[in-house]
């Protein structure tokens, strides 16, 4: 996460400056990902990649970005690009300066309709079912929580057949149960 932040905080400097042709990707595992500034010059200028809108936790408004196999960049590199590894999770590409023939001004705008036109995604399955949970155990006018019944879940809970995902929601229910009691 704390690298997720760090591309997304760099890439809403990058936007606020209208830093032309500098397009900032990241590492993640095998992938590549660019996130908004980055992004849009990424499909504006290198190929129509799919792009993915979501809310990422501990960041004001919702984050378009993009990801592509690491393997693949030879495929999307313009002739007379320079390409600068940062560190190792971090990749800097400068665009030649003969494709960026806008204004910034244009770009600023071009990149605003862009991010306007990308649907915010749905949080994956296991997000809308541990939101539908927490909505569910403070739902208004349900019953109060006793120690006892929180017991009683824990002792009934089959970990043998969860999995370490299900497992850290249930504990996390369990939590907010006991805060509420105590």
């Amino acid at each position: 996460m704390a690298l997720t932040k760090e591309a997304i905080e760099q890439e809403l400097q990058n936007r606020d400056a209208g830093t032309g042709g500098e397009i900032h990707l990241w590492r993640e595992g095998t992938f590549l990902r660019a996130y908004d500034w980055s992004a849009w010059l990424c499909c504006h200028f290198l190929h129509d990649f799919k792009v993915n809108k979501r809310q990422f936790k501990d960041i004001d408004e919702p984050v378009a970005y993009i990801g592509f196999p690491e393997s693949s960049i030879g495929k999307w590199l313009p002739e007379g690009a320079e390409q600068t590894v940062l560190d190792e999770k971090h990749l800097l590409l400068k665009l030649p300066a003969v494709m960026l023939t806008e204004r910034p001004d244009d770009m600023q705008a071009a990149y605003a309709a862009w991010r306007e036109t990308v649907p915010l995604s749905e949080p994956a399955a296991g997000q809308r079912k541990r939101d539908r949970q927490r909505d569910d155990a403070t739902t208004a006018g349900a019953a109060p929580v006793t120690l006892t019944a929180v017991m009683q879940r824990i002792l009934a809970w089959p970990i043998e057949s969860k999995s370490p995902m299900e497992s850290m929601a249930f504990l996390a229910e369990i939590k907010q149960q006991i805060a509420q009691i105590i």
